[in-house]
């Protein structure tokens, strides 16, 4: 944490989450196994059926799931750039080209008018911070989409594409350190992934690669899993405390990213739109002061069409959002104390 009193991020481990590990170290079957197979059930329960596979990443689930749904060589597939580089990896993993494209400016999805011109056999949907991308208008120009809930598990997403992939790295909503997931309704995408993933000992040889899980990842991840109710409950009633907290900035030419605060959604992040950029480090500037870490969620560097050298003027809200937006802390670990802290940093500082 440095110098900051409250981190943007940080895991909340319980002596459930430690017990629920201990339990696979004491068992002696530290490898995939009947947790991880567990784990699998538990999101089949969540989306109502289907089939699910653990892995070892979400970039891996992500790559698996384009596999699994034959998008490779000479596919196109269109990826926001307002994302992480892992969307870029796992396309050119598969052989296939991304095709960027902007985002909405109000809750930072992809836009999916931007395909109207475009001819793509695949669509990326990123949930982006919880905000549901919309599907069915990217289902409209192309055949399919893959709903990546890296940043929405328990909000509700993931259950119209043709395959959703999930993450449990440290920072996400449910963690086992690292670790992902495939989940489809037919089982058809699951299958091949899991397929891939067992790698040894197989009758027949094609090329497959060791994306397993650990059962002492799963363990974790399914100890967490148990209260995501709760995790999504504290994660609401936060987003609304700093909703209130910034509703002066809110008239005065701030904003802050839409389409995370509907009853069924789980807000990963609060993230403030400033007037410029100015603005917005000032405001960083002023919460460090305060003892509050905050992140620029993506910044410009890492937007990808820059990674791609590709000119910035044909992504101009992507552009935008990189120079305007702050994110601050949201998590469950976070005490109400800390919480009325960063409200008032808040308060002060506009």
């Amino acid at each position: 944490m440095g110098e900051f009193k409250i981190a943007h991020n940080r895991p909340l481990i319980t002596s459930q989450d430690q017990a629920a590990v201990q339990a696979v170290l004491q068992s002696g079957w530290i490898a995939e196994g009947p947790a991880v197979h567990a784990l699998e059930k538990s999101f089949c329960a969540l989306n109502g059926g289907g089939a699910a596979t653990a892995v070892s990443s979400g970039t891996a689930a992500l790559f698996l799931a384009l596999h699994g749904l034959d998008i490779g060589v000479g596919h196109k597939v269109a990826v926001p750039t307002y994302a992480c580089s892992a969307l870029l990896n796992a396309v050119k993993m598969t052989g296939g080209e991304p095709v960027l494209v902007d985002v909405r400016p109000d809750d930072f999805t992809i836009d999916a008018d931007a395909l109207a011109n475009l001819q793509v056999d695949a669509a990326i949907a990123v949930h982006t911070f919880g905000a549901s991308a919309d599907v069915a208008a990217l289902q409209a120009h192309t055949p399919v989409v893959i709903e990546d809930c890296c940043q929405s598990l328990g909000g509700g997403q993931g259950k119209l594409g043709a395959a959703a992939i999930y993450s449990f790295y440290a920072t996400k909503v449910i963690t086992g350190g690292q670790g992902g997931l495939v989940w489809d309704a037919q089982g058809h995408v699951a299958e091949r992934a899991r397929d891939y993933r067992e790698f040894d000992c197989r009758k027949s040889y094609v090329p497959r690669f060791n994306y397993q899980l650990t059962d002492i990842q799963a363990a974790m991840v399914n100890s967490q899993f148990a209260r995501l109710d709760t995790i999504r409950e504290r994660r609401q009633t936060i987003h609304a405390r700093y909703t209130a907290a910034a509703s002066t900035m809110l008239v005065a030419g701030w904003g802050v990213q839409a389409g995370v605060a509907a009853a069924e959604h789980l807000p990963y992040r609060f993230v403030l739109i400033a007037p410029d950029e100015p603005a917005r480090d000032a405001l960083q500037r002023a919460m460090g002061e305060a003892g509050v870490q905050t992140i620029v969620p993506v910044e410009r560097f890492e937007l990808l069409h820059n990674y791609l050298e590709l000119t910035p003027e044909q992504f101009p809200v992507a552009e935008r959002l990189a120079r305007t937006t702050l994110s601050i802390p949201l998590y469950p670990g976070l005490s109400d104390d800390k919480i009325d802290h960063v409200c008032r940093a808040l308060e002060k500082t506009l």
